[in-house]
């Protein structure tokens, strides 16, 4: 499972900073991925109100938002977002990133198109204040709130707290580790109980993706899905995309990667082979089942449709 941290505060080594990074390294004994954004340092410009994404899906900015974080939120399985209280609200650099995923709300309301992670992706939120208002975080929840509904995430949960003024004063609260600890765990307990499987394909730029949706769709809370292949593909097949956006799924932010990247820190309990790369699945010691499908990428729409019935037809039998 993928856990993406997004650091809103300007301070490498601030209050939140040390709360989010505790946050992190706690979901390594579930086994998770973890990433981080630190917002401040990358190139996110403010939203413009083009409305291009309301129209057509995409946002036209072109910065780290399209090339990297959007493609990081879609697959993570649980984001967390880590912010100071700057005049009752989050960072202006966290709220920036929030503004620009205005696409995901486009892409779930105007264009029908939803994350196949939706039964399982969830939302947390970690902020620190110097004050001890009562009403400190309320903007930021609402904020939080809406933020995780447009990325078909649930909004599981949150730490806060008051008073932490000083520079080290997280790092010497006396509760915060068992704090962590008890959020990560009822967090990710139910994703890391999941059985993992791995699909293996020659490119991972169409079947597998295909696949690995619409077991996500259908069994997300049974199965934590990765795709793996054998000679990695430069991006999911647009043919592929727009007949799953025809379904109302949302593939286009999936990466291939190689099999030995995919199975990283995460040994399958099932392998899935797609095609001829079924012939050369790799051997954990788990269960192996093979679907007997062409190479060949679709050449039109039509043909992906085709392809998608096809394999809808069978991840129903597998997750069955």
């Amino acid at each position: 499972m993928l856990v993406v941290g997004l650091q809103g505060s300007p301070r490498r080594k601030g209050n939140s900073r040390f709360l989010l990074d505790t946050f992190l390294k706690a979901t390594a004994s579930f086994g998770a991925e973890t990433r981080l954004v630190e917002v401040d340092r990358c190139n996110i410009l403010p939203c413009k109100e083009y409305t291009v994404c309301e129209k057509k899906g995409y946002c036209p900015i072109d910065d780290d938002m399209p090339a990297e974080i959007y493609g990081l939120i879609r697959r993570a399985d649980v984001v967390v977002a880590a912010t100071p209280v700057f005049f009752y609200n989050m960072s202006a650099q966290l709220k920036g990133l929030i503004d620009r995923c205005q696409t995901f709300w486009a892409r779930k309301y105007r264009m029908r198109w939803r994350d196949p992670r939706l039964k399982t992706k969830k939302g947390y939120l970690l902020s620190v204040a110097a004050t001890r208002g009562n009403n400190l975080f309320d903007a930021i929840h609402l904020t939080m709130q809406y933020f995780y509904d447009a990325i078909d995430a649930d909004y599981a949960g949150h730490l806060t707290y008051r008073g932490i003024e000083g520079p080290k004063d997280m790092a010497r609260h006396a509760t915060v580790g068992e704090d962590v600890q008890r959020a990560v765990a009822g967090l990710l307990s139910p994703l890391a109980d999941r059985k993992r499987l791995l699909i293996v394909g020659p490119s991972g730029t169409c079947a597998t993706q295909i696949a690995a949706a619409l077991v996500r769709s259908k069994a997300g809370e049974r199965f934590d899905v990765r795709v793996g292949a054998n000679r990695p593909g430069a991006h999911v097949n647009d043919h592929a995309v727009k007949a799953m956006a025809a379904r109302g799924w949302d593939i286009a932010y999936e990466v291939p990667v190689a099999t030995e990247q995919a199975m990283d820190q995460w040994r399958p309990d099932l392998v899935l082979g797609v095609g001829p790369a079924a012939d050369a699945l790799p051997d954990v010691g788990g269960a192996i089942i093979r679907w007997d499908l062409s190479a060949a990428l679709p050449d039109s729409l039509d043909d992906a449709t085709r392809l998608c019935d096809v394999i809808d037809e069978k991840a129903a039998v597998l997750v069955h």
